[in-house]
């Protein structure tokens, strides 16, 4: 497999992925899925620092919290920076690149 295609797998899996988060949020842009991501980290971050006594339970839950959203993060910015920097692949190129 070749480093374009490498690109293009990766790509699309992303572009999945953040489709996906689209739908389930209500919003029709990868920005607002970022936007909401980083807000809920920043939220449960804040929410640990204050050192108000919470169980065990909710602490562990607002770290697990804190860990997947932060990898979705992740994920979108790494999307949006290979849209934006000339890669503009999407699910199509893939089956019009197999069929040839």
């Amino acid at each position: 497999m070749n480093e374009t295609s490498k690109v293009i797998d990766r790509f699309v899996f992303l572009e999945e992925q953040v489709n996906c988060y689209m739908e389930n949020l209500l919003v029709d842009s990868p920005y607002h899925v970022l936007v909401y991501f980083e807000k809920q980290v920043n939220r449960y971050t804040s929410m640990l620092k204050e050192g108000k006594p919470y169980p065990a339970s909710v602490e562990n839950t607002l770290l697990h919290l804190i860990r997947e959203y932060s990898s979705f993060v992740s994920l979108v910015k790494e999307y949006l920076k290979i849209k934006t920097t000339g890669g503009n692949y999407s699910s199509g190129d893939v089956m019009a690149e197999s069929k040839s």
